[in-house]
């Protein structure tokens, strides 16, 4: 049995991969030859692989047409997880209205296509802070935090809006400076574990730091924020199986729901990433066999 994990030649956007070598002696031990695969690798006979999932190709946002692309080419494959379809539609952060449109409780967002929208958005965002940031990123590219009347943040929108993405603009919720963000991480459609992740954007749109740091720490999830969560799972699930990227039966092989408190103390979506998250399954010592649980059960003849 072959496994593909779709990565990237880029060695500098993916050094930091926490997840790759717990995952390197999962897949061993279960017998299963996992091969690392670059995206951008044109020798690769994809169909060749049992499986072929889609792991860390963390520079695809500086090749945004060229991941497309190879995303384009893919489709055919019932091999890939997860579906082609739905990254494309995770790609491109408006998902997020589609996901409120069926009921999840998600941070407020306004998606601006002009800057004359985004002073309107920022005007009435309704908090003394804002975060400015583009409808596909990754790793935090292009976001930051400012009052709203900074300068700076209209001229991050604008250098957003020049590379052809929507601003996204959001009132910062300020529990997240002490309680940050809450990960957690579905395999097979059940939940795996949960994690805390400390603020990253500091006033002014720099980072907390000054760099670009993850603090990951394990937590039991508390059950108002599972419900989130759970919501979340369910509505991207019907929305994936009704627009025929799923089967009436399938789950999906990952996916990671990040939380954070509002003001009022309510949970609220702030991303399902649905392509290539990292899982941070230091975090957990059950979570890499849960994946290769997950991995398993769409292996032929299992």
């Amino acid at each position: 049995m072959r496994v593909a994990f779709v990565t990237t030649i880029d060695q500098d956007a993916i050094h930091d991969d926490v997840d790759l070598p717990l995952q390197v002696t999962a897949f061993a031990d279960s017998g299963i030859d996992l091969v690392q695969a670059p995206w951008e690798d044109r020798t690769v006979d994809w169909d060749s692989f049992d499986l072929v999932v889609v792991r860390s190709p963390w520079n695809y946002v500086d090749r945004l047409d060229e991941f497309r692309h190879w995303l384009d080419a893919r489709r055919h494959m019932r091999t890939i997880h997860n579906p082609v379809s739905l990254i494309e539609w995770n790609m491109d952060k408006r998902y997020l209205a589609d996901l409120a449109a069926r009921g999840v409780p998600i941070v407020p967002t306004v998606f601006a296509e002009s800057m004359e929208q985004f002073q309107v958005a920022a005007a009435s965002a309704g908090s003394s802070e804002i975060v400015v940031k583009p409808s596909v990123s990754a790793g935090s590219r292009l976001t930051g935090r400012f009052v709203v009347e900074d300068p700076a943040a209209e001229e991050l929108a604008s250098q957003i809006l020049a590379k052809g993405f929507a601003v996204m603009v959001q009132p910062f919720a300020s529990r997240i400076d002490d309680h940050g963000e809450i990960g957690t991480v579905l395999f097979d459609g059940m939940v795996s574990h949960s994690f805390r992740k400390a603020a990253l954007l500091a006033k002014g749109g720099a980072l907390v730091g000054g760099e670009y740091r993850e603090e990951i720490t394990a937590i039991v999830v508390p059950d108002d924020v599972l419900a989130v969560v759970e919501v979340a799972s369910m509505a991207v699930t019907a929305i994936a199986r009704e627009r025929g990227w799923l089967a009436g039966n399938e789950e999906l092989l990952y996916g990671r729901y990040d939380v954070i408190r509002l003001d009022d103390g309510s949970p609220a979506l702030l991303e399902a990433e649905l392509f290539e998250p990292c899982f941070f399954l230091p975090t957990d010592s059950e979570a890499p066999r849960r994946f290769i649980d997950a991995v398993g059960r769409r292996m032929p003849n299992s």
